[in-house]
């Protein structure tokens, strides 16, 4: 299908999934959507869909971030030449996102995976190895085993490039774990290759052909040619450079068969170790020459050298194989010079020393916070506790002022219970006194009533009790003494009296006063010189006028009056 025809229809989707999307509420986020699902199965058509976003379209930061990173990856599983401005642009912005969220940390290592990848593509292997130890720090933390092998895979990459082959080896192991985890075939075919490369690098040629035995297992179960002659490849450089083994028939075929149509420089070089493998020491060195001619890349260059050194050697040339090995050995000098200048090794030693600085700094500064903390703890533990000490003491003293007062009211009490039982002592002594004289008094007023004048043995005691009665009936100071007594004795009653009734005749209050006082309205007759009946008429009268008045005492009164 022509290229024009195919942005056509690619366009054509890109508008249909734009209308389709219109009925929701953000028509960027499906096409966002919809992208990310064919990223699984076609990255370029991913990638297409996303080219043809304009950038003014994305409003929210959240949908410039989830598109730089669908771009970044799928511009990194496409075919396509990546465009490295604008993908170092998208994905700063995205870092600039993600690392303000602290629970978006898979975006923020995806994002600085590929901000990594970019730098490898640059050229900028130390900046890029710094990303990549990054990351790996923070998916320790999380569960992504597919981007920590992929990362895995990328580091031992690096460590390749740099000459570190056991760090190298280490890592594409890891990333061989991962995968095989995961069931990724083709990843770990990956993975098993790089073991490969580094193994042979090594000079490990037996574990080199176990590895390289697994990966083409894994390529032809997985259909994957570009895998297959990768694996063919290097087992025509095992058994090239080993003098213990010889290659089966079958494989040389194979690698024979898997190399007649490649030109690259990397091919050219397979084929002249097939030829030298089938004893054909001047094709050999004919296709080292045609590959010299291709250009080929830096790190095909050493390989390539020593097959031409075991060529030539095969074919006699000694003196060309001296300059191939030379050749060789000049160049790898020069590739360990510069690994040595910007050795990963360096690198990951100076991260993992910032490293550790920060997290020394962490720890002192989360010593000094604890400190603080626990000094502020102490401080408040020490003001409570004095805080509570005051309270205690202030408790204490109300306590001793409240139990002092209790002291002072029981003190109090038994003076007034004394002062009381003194009172009712004298009270009733002075009853006692009163009844016992009012009762004389009244006896003898009886005995005068009845039996008056008669007989001559009681003249003297009539005339006697005649003159007291007189006396209680006509001496204002004995009546006055009647008066205060009648007070004593019944809660001063004649002062209420004269105080609620002013008006009242002097004769009634007397009438009264005798009455409280006990005496009968017989005695009280002699008293008055009245009859019974009249004192009789005056006490109920008084007595009506009482309860009809609003006397606060009234019912003192009537009491008292019967």
């Amino acid at each position: 299908m022509p290229n024009a025809m195919k942005q056509h229809l690619y366009g054509l989707l890109l508008t249909t999934v734009l209308l389709t999307g219109c009925t929701h509420r953000n028509p960027i986020a499906e096409t966002l959507t919809y992208a990310g699902e064919q990223l699984k199965t076609d990255p370029d058509d991913a990638l297409h869909i996303l080219r043809g976003i304009a950038p003014e379209a994305l409003g929210s930061r959240a949908e410039r971030a989830r598109y730089a990173l669908l771009y970044a990856e799928a511009a990194e599983r496409s075919a396509d030449t990546v465009d490295s401005a604008r993908s170092d642009s998208l994905l700063r912005m995205a870092w600039y996102y993600y690392r303000e969220r602290p629970q978006e940390v898979r975006n923020q290592c995806r994002t600085r995976y590929y901000q990594a990848r970019n730098k490898l593509r640059q050229g900028d292997k130390p900046g890029a190895l710094r990303l990549f130890l990054e990351v790996e720090e923070q998916l320790r933390h999380i569960d992504e085993p597919r981007y920590l092998g992929l990362l895995y895979l990328r580091i031992g990459k690096v460590y390749h490039d740099e000459l570190n082959f056991t760090r190298a080896y280490r890592y594409y192991r890891e990333a061989r774990d991962l995968f095989l985890r995961l069931e990724e075939t083709e990843h770990t075919t990956e993975a098993l290759l790089g073991m490969t490369a580094s193994a042979l690098r090594m000079h490990d040629l037996v574990r080199a052909h176990r590895d390289c035995t697994m990966a083409l297992d894994l390529a032809d179960e997985s259909h994957n040619e570009k895998l297959v002659r990768k694996s063919l490849g290097y087992f025509a450089t095992i058994y090239a450079v080993t003098d213990t083994a010889r290659i089966p028939e079958g494989l040389l075929q194979r690698i024979e068969q898997s190399v007649r149509a490649d030109t690259t420089a990397s091919g050219l070089c397979t084929k002249a170790q097939t030829q030298l493998l089938r004893g054909q020491p001047q094709l050999a060195c004919r296709s080292i020459r045609t590959a010299e001619l291709r250009t080929p890349r830096p790190g095909e260059l050493p390989m390539l050298y020593y097959t031409a050194y075991l060529a030539n050697m095969a074919a006699g040339e000694y003196r060309e194989a001296t300059r191939q090995i030379n050749r060789f050995i000049l160049l790898n000098d020069s590739l360990t010079r510069t690994s040595l200048q910007n050795s990963a090794g360096m690198i990951e030693r100076e991260f993992f020393r910032e490293r550790t600085d920060f997290y020394d700094y962490r720890l002192q500064s989360r010593r000094r916070q604890e400190l603080l903390l626990i000094g502020t703890g102490l401080l408040l533990l020490g003001i409570a506790g004095y805080l509570l000490r005051q309270r205690i003491r202030l408790h204490k003293i109300r306590n001793e002022r409240y139990l002092l007062l209790v002291r002072e009211l029981q003190s109090e009490y038994r003076r007034l219970s004394e002062d009381l039982q003194a009172q009712r002592h004298e009270e009733s002594r002075l009853k006692g006194a009163i009844a016992s004289r009012f009762d004389v008094v009244n006896q003898l007023g009886k005995a005068l009533y009845e039996r008056g004048e008669t007989a001559s043995g009681q003249t003297a005691m009539v005339r006697q009790v005649k003159k007291l009665i007189e006396g209680f009936a006509e001496n204002g100071e004995m009546l006055q003494e009647l008066e205060q007594i009648v007070n004593l004795a019944h809660d001063d009653v004649m002062r209420h009296l004269r105080t609620d009734f002013p008006a009242m005749k002097e004769a009634d209050i007397r009438l009264l006063c005798y009455i409280f006082g006990g005496f009968s309205p017989q005695v009280i007759s002699l008293f008055m010189e009245e009859s019974v009946a009249n004192i009789y008429a005056r006490k109920s009268r008084l007595k009506a006028r009482i309860r009809n008045s609003e006397s606060p005492h009234r019912e003192l009164f009537l009491a008292l009056l019967g």
